[in-house]
């Protein structure tokens, strides 16, 4: 299928005039012999992939207009691409393609509007479409892979599954939700972004066994003591005595804190390294399949079949567990926060500041906070 569009033309930017004219004109002359030697590569790797969709030769196909569209990107070659990708089984970079061809082309006949229209709609039936609401000028995440700055002008094509959705902006803390995603399905996620508040902190990093996770940062230990006098601490002096069972409160909570934490960074590396077996599987299973059928669905009985399928139930189950107790460890981290914060009757103020401390999961991995 070939459906003819435009796509606007990338803008330049203009050059600030050289002092030497002739190498103005030197430097225009090259970029525009490179500029020419770029198309005749994308028209050429164009040809073929047409010749190789024509031979019903999808994979080849696929590459072959991807590498043109890159060098290149028009509608047409966007339109053809997700045609030829949806073949291949490559159904959410076919959707991509898809809607960025009914998004440029400028003329577009009924009967190609329509045909792009039914390929998107096939696309969609088999991945999530996915609304995405954040802050504006948060950067947007899927899976650790940047898909733009929010607003986001359209919506996230994703695959089926487990997706894990986060933003990040200076000056606020990160947010994240993680969504089983089905296929068909058009979910909204909402994402709220916290200030960063608390009290002012002298903060001093301390070296700690660290564990290699997946997209994780390696965990540390940071010791702060708040500083009197910085309009944050009050220069308060502490209660005569602190009851027992505060004390027991404040150790059990930062214990269970950090228990928590080990147990959702050993279940996610646990994840990681099933998600791995199960990518490999499936990849060897792709190769061994031809492209008219699909991996599994006539083949549930075979042993790899069930192979794939117990990867992907271990994965969602180390996962899940990783989840909970990072949960159980923010839970603990907060209840020992709130008996930390907790004050006494005092009987008089003087210049002392309260010994105590809490261990918080943070994003770097666990937070010490106190006075010492």
């Amino acid at each position: 299928m070939s459906m003819a569009g435009s796509a606007p033309a990338l803008a330049q930017s203009e050059v600030a005039p050289a002092t030497a004219p002739e190498a103005s004109r030197g430097v225009r002359a090259q970029r525009a012999q490179d500029a020419a030697g770029r198309q005749r590569e994308a028209s050429r790797l164009y040809d073929q992939g047409v010749k190789a969709a024509n031979a019903r030769k999808w994979e080849k196909a696929r590459q072959l207009i991807l590498e043109s569209f890159q060098l290149e990107p028009t509608a047409e070659k966007a339109a053809n691409l997700g045609s030829v990708e949806l073949h291949a089984g490559k159904p959410r970079d076919a959707a991509e393609h898809l809607a960025f061809f009914l998004r440029e082309a400028k003329e577009i006949l009924p009967t190609d509007r329509a045909a792009a229209e039914g390929m998107l709609a096939e696309a969609k039936a088999k991945i999530g479409t996915v609304t995405v609401q954040v802050e504006a000028g948060a950067e947007v995440l899927v899976d650790g892979q940047p898909v733009g700055t929010a607003p986001l002008e359209r919506s996230v094509f994703v695959e089926p599954g487990s997706r894990h959705f986060e933003a990040r902006k200076q000056g606020t803390g990160a947010a994240s939700q993680e969504l089983q995603i089905q296929a068909g399905s058009a979910p909204e996620v909402q994402l709220t972004l916290a200030t960063s508040t608390g009290p002012a902190f002298q903060v001093v990093e301390a070296p700690a066994a660290s564990a290699s996770v997946v997209e994780q940062r390696p965990v540390s230990i940071v010791v702060a003591r708040p500083t009197v006098g910085s309009g944050n601490v009050a220069d308060t002096s502490p209660s005569t005595a602190s009851p027992s069972w505060r004390t027991w409160g404040i150790v059990g909570g930062a214990g269970l804190a950090v228990v928590g934490v080990g147990v959702g960074v050993g279940f996610s590396a646990a994840a990681a390294a099933n998600n791995a077996d199960f990518v490999k599987e499936r990849d060897q299973l792709v190769r061994e399949t031809s492209i008219e059928e699909t991996i599994c669905p006539k083949r549930e009985n075979e042993v790899r079949c069930r192979d794939l399928t117990d990867f992907a139930n271990v994965r969602d189950r180390n996962r899940a567990i990783g989840i909970a107790g990072f949960a159980v460890g923010g839970l603990a981290a907060a209840g020992t926060l709130a008996l930390v914060l907790w004050k006494a009757e005092r009987p008089a103020q003087t210049a002392q500041i309260e010994p105590g401390f809490i261990v918080v999961p943070s994003m770097h991995g666990v937070l010490a906070v106190g006075t010492f």
